[in-house]
């Protein structure tokens, strides 16, 4: 049986979260306690998160999950998402199809919810691309030199914020992810955060208004003396270019207290506002491409039911069809058993629409999973691609048409941890 939590049964569930995840530490009894008190907090505030637990008849407690509804910027349209987090099995009862009974019962839930998209972050991505979850964005992890910033900006409004700038953080932050296919909205948690000083910010101001902050912390070097010592660039958002040139001339300044500055983003092209890229690695990859960058997989989407996803979005702001058309479509999802099959995509009167087909005896024009689907439609990968690598197949219309039609021009980005 699966059910939310309550508070009698945060006990159970912070015993299989220290042995799941050691990385937490939590678990000494005083930790165990801070954490029972956390979701205890975090359950009763109306904040989007609910703690799931799946029991045994004897009402053991043999695994947990947290749901997250945000609301996601879905190519220029704010959307609610679910996402899944903090999925743990109890240690006894591995192999056992727990984490299937999970999974199953969010998916579900999500359906039940007219939810149309939910997201993870894996602990193994093939794990969960085999129950649908398709790749989200890359990010690069970029460690230059302060001094190799393009500074050519005024750092001299440069200021610190505190938590009363919270509001202004925000707006700012929300703004931001207005204008960014695959942001969330800002989080009860993240509020949290800038209350009680989890960073420093520092951030500019235009007119009395935000219009650029910056979240950072100073990590001392391992192995190394107490003078040495990394700048981690948590989050950097901004409304203007001017904005992003003042903070990136404070960051350049920087560089008599910090050796190197950690900067972890989506996008690829932020090597072109540094004068050196390089970063401590000196590795060469041949024949003569210098590292610049580390690079990982993290945040994976899934569409869980596909009618909501094509009438929520209707592939708004891309490219449309000179007539009315027709597509087969036939995807395959053996996890959520029921979108399984062909469906009729059509395209009339500005709109997108989309029916499940039971019997045809016509080739479908696109062949796909559901993880590939879902990267594609929120614009990880392209349909040309997929089928270059074949692992989507086409038939009798054009890869590149149909990525104008339904790939959002840029890749989803994402800040928030979950």
């Amino acid at each position: 049986m699966i059910r939310l939590l309550q508070i009698e049964d945060f006990k159970q569930a912070a015993e299989i979260a220290a042995l799941a995840y050691p990385g937490m530490l939590i678990q000494s009894d005083e930790k165990k306690n801070e954490f029972i008190e956390r979701l205890a907090t975090e359950q009763k505030e109306d904040n989007g998160i609910e703690f799931f637990g799946c029991f045994d008849e004897q009402g053991e407690l043999l695994g947990i999950f947290r749901v997250n509804d945000f609301e996601c910027n879905i190519n220029g349209k704010f959307q609610r998402i679910f996402g899944i987090g903090m999925v743990a099995v109890h240690l006894l009862h591995k192999k056992e199809k727990v984490a299937f009974q999970l999974l199953s019962y969010f998916h579900n839930y999500a359906r039940q919810e007219n939810v149309a998209l939910v997201s993870l972050y894996p602990f193994n991505p093939s794990f969960y691309r085999k129950m649908g979850y398709g790749y989200g964005p890359l990010r690069y992890e970029f460690k230059f030199k302060p001094g190799e910033m393009i500074a050519d900006g005024n750092k001299s409004k440069v200021k610190f914020l505190t938590p009363s700038d919270e509001e202004a953080i925000v707006s700012l932050y929300n703004e931001y992810a207005q204008n960014n296919h695959g942001m969330l909205k800002r989080t009860w948690k993240e509020k949290e955060y800038i209350k009680t000083r989890k960073t420093y910010y520092v951030g500019v101001e235009e007119e009395n208004c935000l219009v650029g902050a910056l979240a950072f912390t100073l990590d001392p070097v391992k192995d190394s003396h107490f003078l040495h010592q990394h700048m981690i660039i948590h989050e950097w958002i901004w409304s203007n270019p001017s904005a992003y040139k003042q903070l990136a001339s404070w960051v350049s300044s920087q560089q008599d207290q910090v050796d190197r500055v950690i900067f972890r983003t989506n996008d690829q092209s932020f090597v072109y506002s540094l004068f050196n890229p390089l970063n401590d690695s000196n590795h060469v990859i041949p024949s003569v491409y210098h590292e610049v960058a580390t690079t990982g997989s993290g945040i994976m989407y899934r569409i869980t039911n596909i009618q909501s996803f094509v009438n929520g979005t209707n592939f708004n702001g891309l490219g449309r069809p000179q007539e009315n058309t027709q597509i087969l479509l036939e995807i395959e999802d053996s996890f959520i058993t029921e979108q399984h099959g062909v469906y009729k995509l059509s395209y009339s009167r500005e709109r997108w629409e989309i029916q499940k087909v039971e019997k045809t005896h016509e080739q479908a024009g696109i062949t796909i999973g559901i993880h590939d689907l879902s990267s594609w439609w929120m614009g990880s990968v392209t349909l040309e691609s997929l089928y270059n690598y074949g692992e989507a197949k086409v038939h009798q219309l054009e890869p590149k048409m149909l990525d104008e039609w339904f790939k959002p021009r840029n890749g989803p980005i994402c800040f928030t941890a979950f």
